[in-house]
């Protein structure tokens, strides 16, 4: 840890500065506080002469890019916008300066020395408080603007345009002095001089909860209450709370919003707190498993500082005495190395870590899963929505969209006249007539819609949508009539433009859920094979098809449809309408053959993954030469960055895709679809498409090294390694491209692997060009090309929670060893052979574990067999060894030794078998030396008095062998 204090960061020569905020991409920060003349002053530092002395030093290197003097206020809260295009500045002159950098160049600043590098212009001037502004907060996304005022109020704005005002939020008696967002944007949270913190809903801005018994005993004393929370969403943690006299900062538990846990140690009231943007993770040295944690960091008005982790119960570091006045505010950089605060008496600390000492951040896509499996949403898919209305649970989520959807096509439907044809219509409306028949059976007669003649009717309104197992709740109306009436006969009811006949004749279109089948059933399922058939004879016309279920139920005048069961006939839509029926109440033998006439029908493929979606606007790091002085290049996904025309024939959306570093943009290219899935190598930048296009670009250049590639579905993943290209489609298509050789490796469908099972987390490919599958329960598979088919590398969850929890732990692995432990990498990257004995596991006998822990073991001999690792294979081997050991079955031991050792006899009297089993090697593996390694395994363990004589035996015949090798 490197601890600095610049003294050329300042304001007019010590004046007080109240907020700093460092740039999204760690290239320069913000500063706002006091000017001249008791004005408000923004200052745009470069943050290079801050890190590296050799920018310091040097006067090439511009220190100050940007000072900006229009605040005729003391500026009290400096933040830049998420994707770092805007900076928000507020303070005493109650308005809010939005800004962004011009490409025109800086100038000397008027009344000043300072002569600006850069040039950054105000865009919108936002007004609305009566009192002074003390604090401003971003959403997730950059969709709204909080801003906290001493008159009480918060107010959110409209970031797409401005100065339009979403909300004001009054609730509090007192000043706001400070407002934050939870990550994902589904709350607000704001403190006050009222002894109070409120929780505000995103969705309708309601108070969802008000905290005060942590600060009942707080007075007013602190100039600014900055809160913060933790960039998984779990906890907020606030500013000046109190603890038995004592002042803290209280943590406030996101399920249930308990407030049982604080933050102790300062003497003073806390200012502010301001979380690591990045959840961080390190490797435990005792269990060598990745730990996941928060960093916070605090300060206080005793002008010092404390640095803790949530996995910890002390803070990591205090710096006590940093300033001479309170703390003010506090700011992390994006990378989560750096820690910037500035104080009262106009001084400015800088906080450098090591990545041993603050941990390794996970990637955005890691924490965007983490968002998306607590709650259902994540930054990048709340920057997609100007109002998003976060549903943490996923299903209703969908349940909801599908409402949205129905309810368009239905008001659409509505607008279109419908008179009545000569012809019915095939798909029945929510409404149906109960009637009852004389021995008391209830009849059900489905009524329909007549097709407008000449038009042909869209039945939108009556797919399904076949993502999840769960059905909805019939809505359908159903209307008694009381009469009864002659089985298999009309009901009296006098005719209208609906037909309520029970008995269609010949030509009538049948409704799609006829005997119970769902509308939707042929599009998912294809076609019935009944509807290929064709008879040899027309249908009679006195021929009728009954709505009887049970096929022995049916009379003999009605018309034997002959078809598989649970899949409805399909029908001629353009049938011709129905002749009249014969008034005869004897009906026609049944005919011997049926007329079914053959239909063209489109055929949607079901969905098994979900789509890829990615945020409005997205940023994917391009691996490469890292250096502390230069940030890594970044592909840049900008949807609807140009917004078309709705109606037909308009002008198409354009989406951008870009390539930028430091701000430099080195190459641009646009298209015409939305971008769902991105990703990028050193050579390579691939993304895909809502209209399932596959686009192949040059890093360096830009330029397309194939025209787009047409998927046969839409893009659920996608994975880019060095020359190969890996996308997976929403129906669970595995497609795999050779880039270098221009050829297809493989495609095909893996709908067996993760139907119903789980998502798929990875594909990799191994150096020898096999594909790897590891899914979100914890399974890997490789393909066998010679088999044709995937096999399964460990053992599946269903087996791993009833082993014996010690024997499915990994050995450590580090990425360098990938390739020396192809198994053990692999299984690591699952993240499911923890080893931990708190798994719930279920209760089973003894034997049948002790069976189950010896298949487990087993199978991960396989598993390295095959992959030919003689590090897994070893590893296992001993693994299996301690078990028998442990159990004390000497048979299964003297198995494995006896093979080890081999024969004694002569390899000319050997059959092939043996001569192979007596092979000195086993995955270049010495078996001698794997036997003498084993036998060390006995006198190691607790009972080895049981197995003396074993190691004695063998110990002997081995030392006989290493003489006669002499």
């Amino acid at each position: 840890m490197q601890l600095l204090k610049p003294p050329w960061i300042s304001h007019d020569g010590g004046k007080a500065i109240f907020s700093v905020d460092l740039h999204p991409d760690g290239s320069r920060f913000a500063t706002g506080g006091q000017g001249q003349d008791s004005s408000g002053r923004v200052v745009v530092w470069n943050l290079k002469p801050v890190i590296h002395d050799k920018y310091e030093q040097d006067e090439k290197v511009p220190k100050v890019l940007c000072q900006l003097d229009q605040h005729l206020g003391c500026v009290n809260s400096v933040r830049w916008s998420c994707g770092g295009r805007f900076l928000a500045s507020a303070g005493d002159d109650k308005v809010i300066i939005i800004w962004q950098q011009s490409s025109y160049g800086g100038g000397a600043v008027f009344g000043s020395n300072v002569v600006n590098v850069e040039s950054w212009r105000s865009v919108a001037t936002l007004r609305g408080h009566e009192g002074d502004i003390l604090d401003v907060a971003w959403s997730p996304g950059d969709v709204w603007l909080a801003s906290a005022s001493i008159d009480n109020s918060v107010i959110i704005w409209n970031t797409a345009k401005w100065p339009e005002q979403v909300r004001v939020l009054r609730g509090h008696t007192g000043l706001v002095k400070g407002v934050t967002w939870d990550p994902v944007g589904r709350y607000l949270t704001s403190q006050a001089d009222d002894k109070s913190l409120r929780i505000w809903r995103t969705t309708d801005w309601t108070t969802e909860e008000r905290i005060v018994d942590p600060f009942a005993d707080c007075g007013g004393t602190t100039t600014v209450l900055r809160p913060s929370w933790s960039p998984d969403g779990q906890y907020l943690v606030s500013a000046h709370a109190m603890n038995n006299g004592g002042p803290t900062a209280q943590i406030i538990d996101r399920d249930g919003w308990n407030t049982d846990k604080d933050f102790v140690g300062h003497r003073k009231p806390i200012t502010c707190v301001r979380f690591n943007p990045n959840i961080l993770k390190k490797v435990d040295s005792k269990t060598g498993k990745n730990v996941q944690y928060c960093c916070v960091a605090i300060g206080s008005r005793d002008r010092s500082i404390s640095i803790w982790f949530t996995s910890l119960k002390r803070p990591l570091v205090v710096v006590h005495d940093i300033f001479d006045d309170s703390v003010l505010d506090l700011s992390w950089s994006s990378c989560g190395r750096y820690l910037m605060a500035v104080s009262k008496d106009g001084t400015l600390a800088f906080i450098s870590f090591s990545t041993d000492e603050i941990g390794c951040p996970l990637s955005e896509d890691e924490t965007n899963n983490l968002h998306m499996k607590l709650y259902g949403k994540s930054a990048q898919t709340n920057a997609s929505s100007v109002n998003p209305t976060i549903i943490e649970n996923p299903e209703l989520l969908r349940l909801r969209e599908e409402e949205k959807t129905r309810a368009k096509t239905a008001a659409s439907s509505e607008q279109i006249p419908r008179p009545a044809p000569p012809t019915p219509q095939r798909a029945p409306i929510n409404k149906q007539i109960e009637t009852r028949t004389a021995d008391g059976k209830r009849r059900i007669t489905p009524m329909f819609i007549p097709p407008i003649e000449g038009v042909e009717t869209p039945n939108k309104s009556y797919e399904a949508s076949f993502s999840s197992s769960q059905q909805e709740k019939s809505k359908i109306v159903v209307e008694k009539v009381d009469e009864v009436v002659e089985p298999n006969v009309s009901s009296s009811r006098p005719p209208s433009a609906f037909t309520t006949s029970s008995s269609p004749c010949k030509g009538t279109s049948l409704p799609s859920g006829f005997n119970g089948a769902h509308a939707s059933l042929p599009a998912r399922f294809g076609k019935s094979e009944s509807s290929e058939k064709q008879s040899e004879s027309q249908v009679p016309t006195s021929a009728c098809i009954g709505m009887k279920r049970k096929h022995e139920e049916m009379p003999q005048a009605c018309l034997a449809v002959k078809r598989k069961r649970g899949r409805p006939p399909l029908y001629d839509r353009s049938a011709a309408p129905p002749p009249p029926r014969p008034p005869s109440p004897l009906a026609a033998p049944p005919p011997t053959s049926t007329q079914v006439v053959k239909t063209t029908q489109h055929v949607e493929v079901v969905s098994v993954l979900p789509e890829a979606s990615l945020s409005k606007s997205a940023r994917i790091q391009i691996p490469g030469e890292t250096s502390v002085d230069i940030p890594p290049p970044l592909l840049v996904v900008e949807n609807d960055y140009r917004a078309g025309s709705s109606h037909s024939g308009g002008t198409p959306s354009l989406h951008r895709v870009s390539k930028m570093q430091v701000n430099v943009v080195s190459w641009v290219t646009f298209l015409t679809s939305r971008v769902t899935t991105a990703a990028a190598t050193v050579t390579t930048a691939a993304f895909t498409c809502h209209d399932k296009s596959l686009h192949i670009l040059d890093i360096k250049t830009g330029e397309m090294i194939l025209p787009p590639l047409k998927l046969q579905g839409r893009s659920s993943q996608l994975f880019v390694h060095e020359n190969t290209i890996i996308v997976l489609t929403t129906d669970a298509t595995l497609t795999i491209w050779d880039l270098e050789n221009k050829k297809r490796i493989l495609s095909e469908s893996i709908r067996h692997l993760v139907e119903g099972q789980s998502a798929v987390k990875s594909v990799q490919i191994t150096s020898e060009g096999t594909p790897v599958l590891l899914l979100t329960s914890g399974e890997a598979f490789t393909r066998c090309p010679k088999l044709e088919t995937w096999l399964l590398l460990g053992e599946c969850a269903s087996v791993r929670r009833v082993v014996q929890p010690e024997y499915t732990m990994l050995p450590p692995c580090h990425p360098a060893d990938a390739t020396a432990k192809p198994l053990t990498s692999l299984l690591h990257q699952t993240a499911a052979y923890s080893g931990s004995s708190r798994v719930s596991r279920p209760v089973i006998s003894d034997d049948a574990r002790l069976s189950l822990t010896e298949v487990f073991i087993n199978r991960m001999l396989t598993s390295a067999q095959y992959l030919k690792s003689s590090h897994d294979y070893k590893y296992w081997m001993k693994r299996k060894i301690q078990f028998f050991i442990k159990e004390g079955l000497e048979k299964k031991l003297r198995v494995i030794f006896d093979d080890l050792l081999g024969p004694n006899v002569s390899s000319s009297t050997l059959d092939q078998a043996e001569c192979r089993s007596n092979l000195p090697k086993i995955l270049d593996c010495d078996k001698k030396s794997l036997l003498e390694e084993f036998l060390r395994e006995i006198l190691l363990a607790k009972n080895s008095l049981q197995l003396q004589r074993l190691y004695a035996e063998y110990k002997e015949q081995l030392d006989a062998n290493a003489v006669d090798m002499i």
